[in-house]
């Protein structure tokens, strides 16, 4: 018996079986049992149908998401999973578009077998013969719980309050936005009410910010108890809220805001057996009288919260377009602040940054005193943001930058050993036109090297600002300058935007590093930004270094520069020789030599 090369003989049958065939039996062979293998180790629930919609099989995945085993779902028809929550126009369109196109993608609420309805992310795509007869629908879905779940905690925390639970201002802003149109459509009125604390500054200077936080929780749950459903109470930030009342005449809130006032004034018991007592003011305005645009709204509350405060607080005043209190103020503040610099009476003090471990000091950090007339030092925190709001931080702005290069030109000149000008950068004078030409006439008025300064802009002032900081930040970067982020942690830039930025260096903002004592969150977060700077090939530097504890910590973690009173206090530029000389001071092991510490009062928010 012989047969062809390539072939085999069935002698039962006489069949000839080509081993092309059997190789492509094989084939399929292999290629079945690699889907099965496929589909039943994938996350998502695949189901085949017949040409009917009859399930034929379901993957393990299916069962896990729906509750129906295979067994339990085989014959049945696909709309044992429908949901109820789509009217039959869905459907119909869903057929119609599989009918056209052999393919359907979208999203769908589904039923599971214990009658729970949830979210899926749905594709089916019809099967046909080789001839194009339909003879199975394929469908694969993904269970969308989680992610939407993900979506509606990232919209509550994007519109509330994380402290206490409240809306925050982008909320109250859209529900004052729908609430404007209403009373436009019904000729209705409303409120704005803005409520502060007083003396809350008070309590978290002598309690700390917890107990600060426990009566921010406290009041909020006080206000909560006095608005309708139908109501708004939001927290605006810091110790100010904000109410939105429909429908509220003029003649009843006064008697609204009294009672919330009295109530706010009683006492909080606080944990740990503790009692605190605040006040409260708030400013009101009304729409449609006062505006008829949420902004306008919000600022005039704000306003009229300003100038009861004025009053004596604990009071309430209504927006009024006449000239105000606070106008005045602000009128007064911008008439002394240009006599100032007009008279040269502002000086600039300088604190070291220190590099760790050594302990040598690599550069300075300038700040801006106000000298009066009178010999007074006025500390920034009681002039720079009057100089932000009346704009005057821009000509004051360019006085600093103006003046600390010159002094360092200067120390330069004089043989100190110095790398780093540090100089902090407002957001007014960030965007200010010219500010980049207005950098590069000081550079050249000083031959200084532009590397030796330092501009330091906080992270606020780069957020929500849209791609023109960015270029900003490159036009200094391409002049030379070196750029840090100020206060870095507590603003919400995102690793893609911080990787945009031509920055050198990182600064943690001193609240992390005043709290390193207490453990927890603040170590965390200060070990993470020196591991973010790490990983970004950045410098980091801890402001507000006070104690020794706060600096082994930071050197522990890798932190190779600080600055702090534990290093010295801002000194005078007739001071900075003494510099020369300091070094680490290590407690346990050498006797420190005594600071210039001058007898003029400074900020503790700086350093």
């Amino acid at each position: 018996m012989s047969f062809a090369p390539g072939i085999e003989h069935d002698e039962k049958n006489g069949d000839a079986l080509s081993f092309g065939a059997l190789r492509r039996d094989l084939r399929l062979t292999v290629e079945q049992e690699l889907a099965s293998t496929i589909l039943s180790c994938t996350h998502e629930a695949v189901i085949i149908t017949d040409a009917s919609g009859s399930i034929i099989s379901a993957n393990a995945a299916f069962s896990r998401i729906t509750g129906y085993s295979a067994d339990d779902i085989r014959n049945q028809n696909m709309r044992v999973l429908q949901s109820g929550m789509h009217p039959k126009s869905f459907y119909e369109a869903m057929w119609n578009c599989l009918k056209a196109n052999d393919c359907w993608h979208g999203e769908i609420w589904n039923r599971k077998k214990n009658g729970d309805i949830y979210p899926a992310l749905l594709t089916i795509n019809a099967v046909r013969s080789e001839s194009g007869e339909l003879t199975h629908y394929v469908g694969s879905s993904a269970d969308l719980t989680p992610i939407k779940s993900s979506q509606r905690e990232l919209e509550r925390r994007a519109q509330h309050d994380d402290l206490t639970g409240l809306p925050n201002r982008r909320l109250l802003t859209s529900r004052l936005d729908q609430a404007l149109a209403r009373a436009n459509a019904k000729q209705s009125t409303g409120a704005v009410i803005f409520v502060g604390l007083d003396r809350f500054k008070l309590v978290n200077d002598s309690l700390g910010h917890s107990a600060g936080d426990e009566v921010l929780i406290r009041a909020a749950e006080r206000l909560s108890s006095f608005v309708r459903t139908s109501d708004m109470v939001a927290r605006f930030g810091g110790d100010e809220f904000g109410l939105l009342c429909e429908g509220t005449p003029r003649s009843t809130l006064g008697d609204l805001v009294s009672r919330i006032l009295d109530q706010l004034c009683q006492p909080y018991f606080l944990s740990g057996g503790r009692q605190v007592w605040l006040g409260a003011s708030a400013g009101i305005s009304l729409f449609p009288d006062d505006g008829r645009d949420a902004a306008s709204l919000i600022q005039y509350a704000d306003a009229a919260l300003y100038h009861a405060k004025c009053a004596g607080k604990g009071t309430y005043r209504f927006f009024s377009t006449r000239l105000t209190e606070a106008a005045n103020t602000r009128l007064s503040a911008d008439l002394q602040l240009r006599q100032a610099l007009a008279r040269e009476e502002f000086i600039l003090h300088y604190q070291p940054l220190v590099s760790m471990p050594g302990g040598k000091v690599t550069g300075l950090e300038a700040l801006v005193r106000w000298k009066t007339a009178n010999g007074k030092v006025v500390p920034p925190g009681d002039f720079i943001p009057a100089a932000e709001e009346t704009g005057l931080i821009v000509p004051l702005g360019e006085w600093v930058l103006r003046t600390a290069c010159r002094d360092m030109k200067e120390l330069l000149a004089g043989g100190a050993d110095l790398k780093t000008m540090a100089v902090n950068v407002s957001a007014q004078q960030l965007h200010h036109a010219g500010f980049v030409d207005t950098l590069q006439s000081i550079l050249k008025e000083f031959d200084l090297n532009p590397s030796v300064v330092e501009l330091e802009i906080t992270e606020g002032t780069l957020m929500g600002q849209g791609k023109a900081p960015v270029a900003i930040l490159h036009a200094l970067k391409a002049l030379g300058l070196r750029l840090a982020i100020d206060d870095f942690g507590t603003g919400y830039s995102s690793l893609a935007y911080l990787q945009k930025l031509p920055i050198d260096k990182l600064k943690i903002d001193r609240s992390f590093v005043s709290d390193l004592e207490s453990g927890g969150a603040a170590q965390a977060i200060a070990a993470a930004i020196i591991g973010l700077g790490r990983s970004l090939r950045l410098e980091v530097l801890a402001e507000g270094v006070e104690n020794r504890f706060q600096l082994d910590f930071l050197v522990n973690n890798g932190c190779r520069e600080a600055q702090g009173y534990y290093f010295g206090l801002p000194i005078p530029k007739e001071a900075l020789p003494a510099l020369g000389g300091i070094k680490w001071r290590r407690e346990a092991t050498s006797t420190r030599r005594a600071d210039p510490r001058p007898a003029a009062p400074y900020s503790k928010q700086e350093g």
